[in-house]
């Protein structure tokens, strides 16, 4: 009995063990969620200007059988259409810390829009990306933006950390909408309809399925840093800030895929609930 007792007790402390040592390998987790899950950052605590377009406020994720839903959501009091031009990124990865994405050590910084922005490579570096832009204008008062589009890649390791492949897989030039959040009346949001496909060569998306992300705000050319982030809750940089520092991020959000039922088998499953409550009517 004692050797039983001292077994299990062994066998539970290396469990424990082993489940520390893969959570320090796949570095931090700062909030986890499903569909329909919102995603906070505080506020004001935007890098390089006072321009309230750099500060994020929130997100929220949803799917369905077939798409990702991002909804990014900016300060309640910036402007989407006329505030200015930034992009937005959100960086992927698989939560394996041996998936050889994308780091620092890049020559593109981390990522295929060569932002000074990057995954630990506890993470597994970055291994899929979205680049959120403005369209249909300037983002100026005179010229200003009518929607937003994205374009997402995916990652293909190389022999060496510098010589991996971003491979572009679709562009969606305009056609994601801005819209306000409940308290104001400026565009402040933005929804983006993304094929789970998408990240088929990296990610299989089906239910259960986690992966690791974060979304900063960042400039639209060359190594600029992120302005903000949406894991990050204050300022990315003390001291002296740096438009072309290095962020490398080690805390990210996690995501898990919801089953949803497709739109066809709701209708049909509602249809028999429909015929079931005509036949037990019609039986009394």
């Amino acid at each position: 009995m004692k050797f039983g007792k001292i077994s299990r007790g062994f066998a539970v402390g290396v469990g424990a063990l082993i489940f520390a040592v893969n959570t320090a390998m796949c570095g931090t987790i700062f909030q986890s969620g499903g569909s329909g899950t919102t995603y906070t950052d505080v506020t004001g605590d935007q890098q390089g200007s006072a321009n309230l377009l750099r500060d994020i406020s929130s997100a929220t994720i949803a799917n369905d059988a077939n798409n990702l839903y991002i909804t990014l959501n900016i300060n309640p009091g910036g402007n989407l259409a006329t505030g200015g031009s930034f992009n937005y990124i959100i960086g992927i990865t698989t939560s394996d810390a041996s998936a050889s994405g994308d780091t620092s050590a890049s020559a593109d910084h981390g990522n295929p829009y060569g932002r000074s922005i990057s995954f630990d490579s506890s993470f597994g570096g970055m291994t899929d990306f979205i680049g959120v832009f403005g369209a249909g204008g300037s983002g100026s008062t005179s010229s200003p933006f009518t929607s937003y589009g994205f374009n997402d890649y995916y990652y293909t390791p190389g022999s060496t950390a510098t010589n991996g492949v971003w491979t572009k897989i679709e562009t969606v030039s305009s056609g994601e909408p801005m819209s306000d959040q409940p308290s104001t009346s400026t565009p402040n949001s933005i929804t983006l309809t993304v094929p789970l496909s998408d990240f088929a060569p990296n990610l299989t998306l089906t239910p259960g399925t986690t992966f690791d992300f974060d979304i900063n705000s960042t400039g639209t050319s060359g190594n600029q840093t992120s302005y903000d982030s949406l894991v990050d809750q204050g300022p990315i940089q003390s001291g002296t800030y740096s438009s072309t520092y290095q962020y490398n991020e080690t805390v990210l959000d996690q995501y898990t895929v919801t089953a949803v039922p497709e739109p066809a088998t709701l209708a049909l499953m509602s249809l028999t609930g429909f015929s079931l409550m005509l036949f037990r009517r019609r039986g009394k």
